[in-house]
């Protein structure tokens, strides 16, 4: 009883040493952080003027893996190597680690910092990256990364390839693409300084607008278009239209920035709130 409490305990020390390890990185000048990855990234905002970054080792974040599947051996592995390679910098095809172990690279191009995953999709299980709410964001995740953001009242711009991406509470200008990943983006209030672009080229795209949003829209699919807002179709000498590819241009509140949805083969949903 007394071995398996302390195999215990030395389990819950080591998932909370992964998860608590962070590095964090000044923001002082800087208006644009671009983040470059393959794996999935979470980007949620602080309060503060600084970059940080966590990673959940070994899939101890259950969003990630659902439960962990590593025995006892592979944990002590884990921190053996975490200490074999203490005072030591890792070093890649792509460049040099400079976030003390987390395998990132990091430049700054003016006030554009840019941050570049030096690890393979193989070598990671996740990042976790919190950024001051108004600071604009450029983000790709490649061919197998995904990408979840909450919390942002600046511009942002996403890339995936076959990832998903989901975004909460965010007011734009977006520009948002995957090739084969449904996209959900819920707004919280609607920008009007520069026009909001969404597409993918298979898949759903999913968005939440607040009643009172100002837009002009332009909806484009060979999929359909569901919505709870009053939007009038497109009419040809007093009929509706009716083909294969839908192409609706209609307002919201008697107009406003431009909001335009497309996928080649998914269905959109334009939600009311």
């Amino acid at each position: 009883m007394r071995t398996i409490l302390v195999i215990a305990l030395s389990f819950i020390a080591l998932t909370i040493h992964a998860q608590s390890k962070k590095f964090t990185y000044s923001l002082q000048g800087i208006t644009t952080v671009k983040i470059d990855t393959d794996t999935k990234i979470k980007i949620e905002s602080n309060t503060s003027k600084e970059l940080s970054i966590s990673e959940f080792s070994n899939h101890h974040d259950d969003e990630y893996c659902g439960s962990c599947g590593h025995d006892q051996d592979e944990h002590s592995h884990s921190k053996k190597l975490e200490d074999k390679t203490k005072g030591l910098t890792a070093i890649y095809p792509g460049g040099k680690d400079d976030t003390n172990g987390f395998g990132l690279a990091i430049d700054k191009e003016g006030k554009t910092l840019i941050v570049t995953d030096l690890k393979s999709h193989m070598q990671r299980h996740g990042l976790s990256i919190s950024l001051p709410k108004s600071m604009n964001i450029v983000v790709d995740t490649g061919n197998l990364g995904a990408l979840e953001i909450a919390g942002f009242t600046s511009e942002v711009e996403a890339k995936t390839n076959t990832g998903t991406i989901v975004m909460k509470d965010v007011t734009g200008p977006i520009t948002a693409h995957s090739n084969t990943g449904n996209i959900t983006i819920e707004f919280s209030k609607v920008s009007q300084a520069s026009p909001i672009t969404v597409s993918t080229s298979v898949s759903e795209i999913d968005v939440t607008l607040p009643e009172s949003t100002k837009a002009n829209l332009k909806l484009n699919t060979r999929g359909t278009v569901y919505t709870n807002f009053d939007i009038e179709m497109p009419k040809k000498d007093n009929l509706k239209a009716v083909r294969g590819s839908q192409n609706i241009v209609s307002t919201l509140n008697n107009g406003g920035v431009q909001i335009k949805l497309k996928s080649s083969l998914g269905n959109i949903y334009l939600r009311r709130k």
